[in-house]
Parts: C-alpha cells; structure tokens; sequence
C-alpha cells in the first residue's frame, strides 16, 4: 500500500513538472534594407553573455526574409527575464559583418528597440518578462549604419 502510494506520487510529480507551461516570443522584424540572406535572433538570459563576455545564448533562429520584413518564433521558453539580438545576416556568413573600426556592416537590433547611438543594444535597456503560457510579440526595427 505505501509502495503503490509513493509511485502514484512520484508519477503524479514527474507529470506535473513535465507539463510545465512554457511560453512563446514572436519577433516581427521590419526595415530590412534588402531581401538577400536571412534575419538571425539571438535569445539570451544573463547579461553577460548578451555582451559576448561569456555564456552562449539560451537559443538562435535564423529567419527567411521577404518583402524586407522577417518573423522569427522562440518557442517552449520557460518563464523568465529575456532580451533578443537581431541582425540582417545579408551574406548568409552567420555573423554580423563590420568595418575595420568595428562598426557593423549589416543591420542590427534589439528586442524593445532601445539602440543606443555608437553603442552596442544593451541587456537592461532591451530585457523583458515572459510569463509561463504567454505569447510576447515583438515589433523590431532593424539599424543600419
């Protein structure tokens, strides 16, 4: 009886974690300056790897470009603080391209289109909460320079 009670449990646990609800971040892209290559989104967590000084990001999606507009969907993302890069990979090189003074090649953004001028997107300017079961749907105008 109290073995048939601790699986019953330990089932009704694992399910109940299992099914967690996850949510879902759309991205509509636009101001695309060409349809040539694709639009890539990064979805970072930390501040820290948002500025490329360590971590990876929690998940990448490269996105068809038409008409000069892309959509990207982040989906089954747990609750959580979030902010999302963006940029125009023009030559499907899966890197955004600079100058030699570092300055980007292609267009660029961020997920609450909060650009600084001559300054990469920060994590604190562009973060968002996305709550379990939701649907966040972004509005990103791409910066060229």
């Amino acid at each position: 009886m109290v073995k048939a009670a601790f699986f019953l449990f330990s089932f009704i646990f694992v399910f109940a974690n299992a099914t967690h609800a996850q949510g879902k971040i759309v991205a509509n892209i636009y101001g695309l300056k060409n349809n040539e290559g694709i639009c890539l989104a990064c979805l970072f967590n930390n501040n820290t790897a948002f500025k490329g000084e360590g971590g990876q990001p929690m998940k990448c999606v490269a996105g068809n470009i038409q008409n000069y507009s892309s959509q990207i969907i982040f989906s089954n993302i747990p609750q959580g603080e979030y902010a999302i890069k963006f940029f125009h990979d023009e030559n499907n090189n899966r890197q955004i391209d600079k100058n030699f003074l570092g300055i980007p090649k292609e267009g660029y953004g961020a997920s609450m289109n909060k650009l600084r001028f001559a300054a990469a997107p920060t994590y604190d300017d562009n973060s968002f909460v996305l709550e379990d079961d939701s649907v966040i749907t972004l509005s990103i105008k791409l910066r060229y320079l």
